[in-house]
């Protein structure tokens, strides 16, 4: 168990590195993002009992659909704000709104579609069960993160 999570901490460090760079030559620190991500990691390889073998193909192929949902994302952002500054501009021309809001709702499509395209290809690497865990664990995970950053993470009990 412990070659799995010392090979998997540097894989991480290898995936991370290079994401860090890109990041720091955009002008933004990501290392407290990047330790909750490593610290998913290795909380996801153990409560789904990956081996290393498994691990590696999973996180790789997790990595290629994180990038494809960042640039799904980051068209939704743009369409967003296009819409916005239509709006701060006082537009009232309803068709721009029209084909804006229809953009924007192929690409919240495009959003769902490729979540589904990345379980569906997980079949040949987890069995159903691990993927069901794998949905459960990334949701209360993200909970509990977003708990966390809002203050109202687990508080402990006056007695």
């Amino acid at each position: 168990m412990k070659k799995i999570f010392l090979l998997f901490f540097l894989f991480s460090i290898l995936l991370s590195t290079s994401y860090s760079q890109e990041r720091m030559r955009q002008g933004k620190d990501q290392r407290p993002l990047q330790r909750i991500e490593q610290w998913e990691k290795i909380k996801l390889i153990d409560a789904l009992n990956l081996n290393e073998d498994t691990a590696i193909r999973f996180f790789a192929r997790r990595h290629e659909n994180q990038k494809k949902m960042k640039e799904i994302l980051d068209q939704r952002d743009d369409a967003i704000k296009s819409i916005e500054d239509e709006i701060k501009n006082g537009n009232q021309n309803d068709a721009s709104y029209k084909d804006k809001v229809n953009n924007l709702l192929l690409l919240e499509g495009s959003i769902s579609k490729e979540r589904e395209n990345f379980l569906r290809s997980l079949s040949d690497l987890l069995s159903p069960m691990q993927i069901a865990k794998m949905m459960v664990f990334e949701h209360r995970f993200r909970k509990e993160v977003r708990e966390t950053l809002m203050g109202k993470g687990k508080q402990p009990k006056d007695n």
